[in-house]
């Protein structure tokens, strides 16, 4: 008895608490949330949260639910002995239904659709571009974030040479040719300057995070691979497999 009752006292309880909500801010009931090393789950409550007493040393912690990427957090050591741990918030996204771009709209996310890339001119110049305006749109004013949703691996992915690029219209131009210049109708929407961004591995085996490096200013945008809409060879993207000879466009308003 004696014996129980010395290392009840020795035993070093602490308290995790946390927070599980979606990207967007809205609570996620009954979400698992798994410390590592340690084969109990928990779940959190009606409103999200959840509560943990622990004796085992907590470093990372997973919190997730069907339908939705897992968030991964690393738990710094209490400053003092004794103390509870810092109070975790999970953010979940939500796993898109099938590949490919979706912006992160104010409340849910706005899937962005392929359109084919056509191209007008001759064979001296033309204009490689999109003929139709996105129907689909976010917020300007901050970085823009999409997830990128997808099989291809990080080294696969970087050899896909992905871009960002804003669009301008061009409706009647000269277009170069064998017999001099001529007067041509376009109506396209072509790539202008590029928009950097960072894109990172969500975890999960099929998810990306882009994020651009500045904020996006109103107008016409969109993502492509293999740079095709500045490719200045027509043949090159005439002989690329049909799935890459479209571009993801999106508007910003």
């Amino acid at each position: 008895m004696l014996l129980s009752l010395l290392l009840t006292a020795c035993t070093d309880t602490r308290v995790l608490v946390g927070d599980v909500r979606d990207i967007w801010g809205k609570p996620v009931p009954e979400a698992t949330v798994v410390i590592e090393g340690v084969l109990e789950r928990y779940h959190s409550d009606s409103a999200g949260r959840f509560t943990i007493d622990t004796e085992a040393p907590v470093i990372r912690v997973m919190a997730g639910k069907e339908g939705y990427i897992k968030d991964i957090e690393m738990v710094p050591a209490p400053l003092e002995e004794g103390d509870d741990y810092n109070p975790l918030a999970f953010s979940l996204y939500p796993k898109p239904e099938e590949p490919g771009f979706y912006g992160i709209g104010q409340a849910d996310y706005v899937h962005l659709g392929a359109r084919r890339i056509r191209v007008v001119g001759t064979e001296l110049k033309h204009y490689a571009g999109l003929q139709d305006i996105a129907e689909e749109t976010l917020n300007a004013g901050k970085p823009a974030s999409f997830v990128f949703s997808s099989t291809l691996r990080a080294s696969e992915l970087s050899r896909m040479n992905l871009h960002l690029s804003r669009l301008d219209f061009v409706d009647h131009t000269r277009v170069k040719g064998v017999l001099g210049a001529m007067d041509a109708t376009v109506n396209l929407w072509v790539a202008a300057e590029d928009i950097a961004f960072d894109l990172k591995a969500l975890p999960a085996r099929d998810a990306y995070l882009i994020t651009t490096r500045e904020p996006v200013v109103a107008g016409m945008y969109a993502f492509h691979a293999q740079d095709v809409l500045n490719e200045e060879d027509e043949r090159v993207l005439m002989n690329l497999p049909k799935e890459m000879q479209v571009a993801f466009p999106f508007e910003v308003l």
